[in-house]
């Protein structure tokens, strides 16, 4: 993809995820950091508003179903990698400290924001 789609790609994502009004989504990976490939996929790190800890499994996978759905038809045509935090999982994340959390929040792109009552793009 080049620069152009990855654009657009990035208002297409906003404009799907809207409704859910999440707190903030980072593109990650290769296409955040400009390196992309033919066999990349787009990497996506969505925080929720909520501020919960999901109790089981079940109540996380459906966190994710939920974001997931919004971008269904998106994945005929090239692979996404979703990773969907409440707030507090978020949190979680950040306090871990692992290189994993680390290469996200420090080198990822965020595409969206919520802040202060204000949605950022």
């Amino acid at each position: 993809m080049s620069k152009i789609d990855i654009e657009k790609l990035k208002n297409e994502i906003i404009e799907r995820l809207k409704p859910l009004d999440p707190d903030k989504i980072i593109l990650f990976g290769s296409y955040a950091y400009g390196e992309p490939n033919e066999e990349s996929d787009i990497d996506l790190y969505i925080v929720t508003k909520d501020d919960y800890i999901p109790k089981s499994w079940r109540e996380k996978n459906d966190l994710v179903l939920l974001y997931s759905q919004r971008l269904a038809d998106m994945y005929v045509h090239f692979p996404l990698d979703i990773i969907v935090h409440t707030k507090k999982m978020h949190q979680k994340f950040i306090e871990s400290k692992s290189s994993f959390s680390k290469t996200i929040l420090q080198q990822g792109r965020v595409i969206y924001e919520h802040k202060d009552g204000h949605r950022v793009a």
